[in-house]
């Protein structure tokens, strides 16, 4: 990384400190209102930064942890974007996680987060409850949150 690069990301780590959020490289850490994400590339540098508003249901420490469970087991990506997964799968993470944290608004939570629309989300958990072969995806998913 040059001493320009260097100058710029330690710019930019100064000013998001500023606005309260709490950040390191190759991590997804919360803040109060956002989650901020970094992907380190080889050498230590930044390769980009973006954020995501993340539902406030979402923002506590408990649903971080259930988050990245998911995205270490492969199933969402590091912004907790569905990582190629069928619309019954998507039902069936947002169902689980949010029966854990105690969420009452599943659909219209993680629809927010997803950009989905909530009908089309229960609409496709409601298909999965009817479908035998979701009853492995439902394993799998019990051996990452349990």
């Amino acid at each position: 990384m040059t001493e320009e690069e260097k100058k710029t990301l330690s710019d930019l780590f100064e000013a998001m400190g500023k606005t309260g959020a709490q950040f390191q490289i190759g991590q997804v850490i919360g803040s109060q209102t956002n989650t901020y994400h970094y992907y380190g590339e080889k050498g230590g540098g930044v390769s980009s930064a973006e954020s995501a508003q993340v539902p406030e249901p979402l923002q506590s420490e408990d649903a971080r942890e259930w988050m990245e469970a998911l995205v270490d087991a492969g199933l969402l990506d590091g912004q907790w974007q569905p990582k190629n997964l069928s619309g019954s799968e998507r039902g069936l993470v947002a169902k689980a996680v949010c029966e854990l944290l105690k969420i009452n608004d599943v659909w219209m939570v993680f629809g927010k987060l997803w950009n989905e629309k909530p009908e089309t989300l229960r609409s496709y958990f409601n298909k999965a409850m009817n479908q035998t072969k979701s009853l492995d995806f439902q394993d799998k998913l019990k051996k990452i949150l349990h």
